[in-house]
């Protein structure tokens, strides 16, 4: 299996479960725990997607492979997403009605944002970007 074919993969096991896929997942795919490795650290660098500290999938952008402050919910299945924007890029990405449950950073009162067709139901709030997107792989973590 190629990188892109690994990639889509990935993605495709987040959209369905809401986690990454497991190492022996990963492993069966690439043909060996070895292969798994190289192609994840091939997309980690070509920033397809974002690996630990220990090489396990962190991201796969718009998905968190690790619970965050910013919840995905439609229907029976959840997801988690690095951010806000992230957040609303997963319902946009999958094309369902879904629910962000998160919480405003200055007063961490609740955000129960619902996107319907596609569009919130709300026009309340805003998003800020506190490092300029040039810089967002400078650390993909915190930013």
């Amino acid at each position: 299996m190629d990188d892109v074919q690994f990639r889509y993969e990935i993605y495709m096991a987040f959209a369905a479960t809401g986690e990454a896929p497991s190492v022996a997942l990963l492993t069966e795919w690439a043909g060996g725990l070895a292969n798994a490795e190289s192609a994840l650290r091939r997309l980690h660098e070509a920033h397809a997607l974002v690996l630990d500290e220990t090489g396990a999938i962190r991201m796969a952008l718009p998905f968190s492979a690790v619970e965050t402050e910013h919840q995905v919910v439609a229907g029976d299945r959840t997801w988690w997403a690095n951010c806000a924007w992230d957040a609303l890029a997963i319902p946009a990405a999958l094309g369902l009605d879904g629910r962000i449950n998160a919480r405003w950073l200055d007063s961490g009162e609740a955000i129960d944002l619902e996107i319907v067709g596609g569009e919130p139901t709300s026009s309340d709030g805003l998003v800020h970007f506190a490092v300029p997107a040039r810089r967002w792989w400078d650390d993909m973590v915190e930013t």
